[in-house]
């Protein structure tokens, strides 16, 4: 076997063309610059991009698409942010030298369609009439979909070379925003994985999550904006309010050859019917485009829908998603063969697959080529008719800031809610989003209700009102069935996004016009209470367990050295009442540091009083040791490590070498996200096939997994979630069972938002109110318990559907969703569902965090607590 070792690579016209200077972050050259002919890809890079076997590095891309920049009066080159991991994340600006001086108009124009208030329509067709279209262009979002890196430099070369009338009216009439990665840290390492286990036994393609945190979920954050991709890609369309966007994708080899829209149902009805038009007709016309020379195999109308914003920010602000789906080729790069000899894919036509793909073997190059093909059919149209684009553009604009009697006046979130860093998050997403938010001055009514000064008020009727209201409202998923009476139609992804019932926010929905005195938000800030005085010696500082945003100061205590307890029981102090679950924490100058700097993040209110409470009380774990166990491309574990992050948890990632000693002497708590099976702990990555860099994700073997037992039983804590709760039930013979049938005729619930009933005594559930929603997806279970406490479960009867979509949710009554065991001196809680799915689901997060440190603490009688603050 061939030693796997990295090594650079550059092709020797790559070196030359690196000779010549380049800018560093804006290039755009006089015309004499751009009199030499631009280097083809092909010499740049050694070989035709999608050449079998070989892919071109990130690092490379870049080099050339400074290179064209530098030759080119058409394309500008620029760095617009950093990714997660600090590379440059790069955007190309292609058009006509004449556009290309002329942006800041262009925006300008695109501003004044994108909010048209004020704007008649004899003046919105005459700036119509005078600027371009925005197309904004994004590939690689999903790095292991490698093809749509690799066209990018021949779609780039074509428009900065190309003489063609083609290429002439899309510069001329269009201004082309094209980020080459989404994901540029995940393009870089798939690429150089790639190549550089090239001629060894190793697997080709990269193991592990290519993006930081969230992997493939990289585009299902366009409505929380967690990562810094996310929120470059979001300014960006901010910025320049495109017309179209289109994104580059591939999918399975064994289907058609490509997809484009038309979507499958349903459309969010939150989407304006003529961005739903205008997808529907240019996704055609792309169609048309391929079918005209001659590819096949192009299908649409299945698989993917028009529904959630996590997926199309775009659609709620006027531009169509035009989403195109290659098929993959094998390895990555490697021709993909039919298993029989025959052709690949589908072989019946039918409306929405005209011709199917009559061949037995598909190429990494057929992609680059189909989807050039998809890109410039895309152009084209929009080139040629630019002003109706424009228009349209407006017109979708318009009907947004028109008050329809079918739409509500305005929603509002009244003040005083019971979690203001909830709230602040809530609006500070809304804001992001480009939507209007308003606060009352004074007292108010609406809809009989009355509202205090302070409260927020969000219009519909304002440019981006249907983004607020997909938000804000409950979603209401039609039943649709493969046929009549059968099986449920799978969403592409999740059918609920309601984000005050995400966060834990009051937000009213408000049908009729009301007055209201207000001024306008220009920054949401987290709120500012007052911090109190020093309660003195025998006193202690009080923070409540309400707020998302508490293990945030659990945290920072930890992180301080400051003695923590919470209360176990409900107690009163300093004429206010507290819940259990409230922080009481030493009145030493480290724990007043550490929460006045919590609370100024997170606006959650801090109290003192001059006598310890005398309450049953757990002492908190000085320096709770937790560990995330670290499964390779795991998602939902990547998810909740930016989590832990952004709440500075004190947190290590549990990798295979840990399991060879005492995971006591490490760990007092260790997590198992979801997705995490048996084999995974056990058998993990398989030695021969990946480099030992990937050693943390190697099998643990049946000793390792006895260690995970007695880590147990020795005391630890182990948290279970989501469907990795059928490996602790392995690992312990838990006594519960899985109570939801399996067939999906019967029970369906793919992410969906429900009804649940919680025991708010126990530790795990303090903080929560009692009917708190949680979210329930495809892989989550309910149990029959036998044994355990349960923390919490379905209502025994009546509506478990909250948001979303639900078949059969009479099978969830009276179930158990979250369980803690007994094991030997440890503790395991079962999660049925995900508390943190996607950390969209921040209110309920607080049970994870709970867990954490419940299980390591210790009791304190109530006559002990004030001594015991005291050390």
């Amino acid at each position: 076997m061939r030693t796997w070792k990295r090594r650079a690579l550059l092709p020797a016209a790559a070196l030359l063309a690196l000779t010549l200077p380049l800018s560093s972050s804006l290039v755009l050259n006089s015309a004499a610059n751009a009199a030499p002919r631009i280097t083809t890809p092909e010499q740049f890079f050694g070989f035709p991009l999608g050449a079998e076997g070989k892919l071109a590095r990130w690092n490379d891309l870049m080099r050339y698409y400074k290179l064209v920049a530098d030759r080119s009066d058409k394309v500008l080159y620029q760095e617009i942010g950093k990714t997660a991991t600090g590379r440059p994340f790069p955007l190309l600006t292609v058009s006509s030298r004449d556009n290309l001086k002329n942006l800041d108009r262009i925006k300008e124009v695109n501003r004044r369609l994108a909010d048209p208030r004020g704007l008649t329509e004899a003046e919105a067709r005459k700036l119509a009439a005078q600027s371009k279209p925005v197309f904004l262009l994004e590939a690689a979002i999903h790095s292991t979909e490698v093809g749509t890196a690799q066209v990018i430099p021949n779609i780039l070369h074509r428009l900065a070379d190309e003489k063609s009338a083609t290429v002439s009216e899309i510069l001329e009439n269009v201004v082309l925003l094209i980020v080459p990665a989404q994901s540029p840290d995940g393009t870089e390492w798939v690429g150089d994985y790639f190549n550089e286990t090239a001629g060894t036994n190793y697997a080709r393609t990269y193991p592990d999550l290519y993006q930081k945190y969230i992997g493939h979920d990289d585009n299902r954050d366009w409505f929380m904006f967690t990562q810094p991709e996310t929120q470059i890609s979001v300014a960006l369309q901010n910025e320049w309010k495109p017309q179209v966007v289109q994104n580059l994708h591939q999918m399975g080899n064994a289907r058609g050859r490509i997809f484009v829209p038309p979507y499958l149902s349903p459309n969010d009805p939150n989407i304006d019917p003529i961005t739903v038009q205008q997808t529907n007709s240019l996704g055609m016309e792309i169609s048309r485009s391929l079918t005209a020379e001659g590819k096949k195999g192009v299908n649409w109308g299945s698989t993917y829908d028009y529904w959630t914003p996590s997926r199309q920010y775009m659609t709620y602000h006027g531009a169509p998603r035009i989403l195109v789906e290659a098929a993959s080729a094998q390895d990555l790069a490697y021709t993909y063969r039919s298993s029989d000899g025959g052709p690949i894919g589908p072989q019946e036509p039918d409306t929405n697959f005209i011709e199917p793909y009559d061949q037995s073997t598909w190429t990494l190059a057929q992609i680059v080529d189909y989807l050039d093909t998809s890109v410039f059919g895309a152009l084209s149209n929009v080139a040629k008719y630019r002003t109706e684009w424009l228009y349209n553009f407006y017109r979708t604009q318009r009907n947004a800031i028109d008050p329809s009697a079918d739409k509500p006046f305005a929603y509002v979130a009244p003040a005083g809610q019971r979690d203001p860093f909830a709230t602040y998050e809530l609006l500070k997403t809304l804001q992001t989003g480009d939507v209007e938010i308003e606060k009352a001055i004074s007292d108010f009514t609406a809809n009989g209700k009355r509202y205090e000064a302070g409260s927020w008020i969000i219009r519909y009727a304002q440019p981006y009102g249907r983004f607020a209201k997909t938000l804000l409202e409950t979603q209401d998923y039609p039943d649709l069935r493969e046929y009549p009476g059968g099986p449920p139609q799978n969403p592409y992804d999740v059918t609920a996004q309601t984000l005050p019932m995400l966060l834990g926010v009051q937000v009213d929905t408000i049908a009729k016009p009301f007055t209201v005195s207000t001024s306008r938000v220009k920054k949401v800030q987290p709120a500012a209470p007052a911090f109190p005085g020093d309660p003195g010696n025998r006193g202690a500082y009080l923070v409540g367990p309400e707020s998302y945003g508490a293990p945030m100061m659990i945290a920072a205590l930890q992180k301080a050295g400051a003695e923590t307890f919470r209360a176990s029981a409900e107690f009163s102090a300093g004429g206010r009442s507290y819940a259990p679950g409230t922080l009481i924490v030493e009145p030493s100058k480290a724990a007043r540091t550490a929460l006045q700097d919590a609370s100024r993040k997170t606006g959650i209110p801090v109290f003192s009083v001059g006598q310890a409470p005398r309450v049953a009380a757990e002492r908190l774990k000085d320096n709770t040791r937790v560990g995330l166990f670290r499964g390779v491309n795991n998602i939902p574990g990547g998810w909740m490590k930016w989590l832990f992050e952004q709440y500075d948890i004190g947190f290590k990632e549990v990798v295979a070498a840990d399991f060879a000693g005492d995971l006591n002497a490490k760990f007092d708590t260790i997590v198992l996200p979801a997705g995490i099976s048996r084999a995974d702990i056990v058998s993990g990555l398989n030695r021969d096939r990946y480099p030992a860099e990937w050693a943390w994700a190697y099998g643990v073997g049946e000793a390792g997994w006895a260690e995970l037992r007695k880590f147990v039983e020795d005391g630890g804590t182990l948290l279970a979630i989501g469907d990795s709760v059928a490996t602790a039930r392995q690992l312990a013979s838990l006594p519960i069972t899985p109570a939801l049938p399996t067939d999906e005729h019967v029970f369906f619930s793919p992410g969906s938002i429900l009804s649940q009933r919680f025991d708010t005594s126990d530790p795990v559930a303090w903080g929560m109110r009692p009917d708190t929603p949680v979210w329930f997806g495809e892989n989550d279970q309910a149990y029959d318990v036998e044994g355990g406490d349960v923390v919490s479960s379905f209502p025994q009867s009546g509506e478990q559907l909250q948001s979303g979509w639900l078949i059969g949710g009479e099978h969830l009554n009276g179930k158990a969703n979250i369980v803690k065991h007994q094991v030997g001196d440890g503790l395991i809680v079962t999660f049925g569902s995900e508390p943190t799915f996607r950390t969209w689901s921040r209110d309920p997060s607080k049970l994870l965090f709970n867990a954490i440190y419940h299980g390591p603490s210790t009791t304190v009688d109530a006559a002990e607590l004030p001594d015991a603050l005291r050390g």
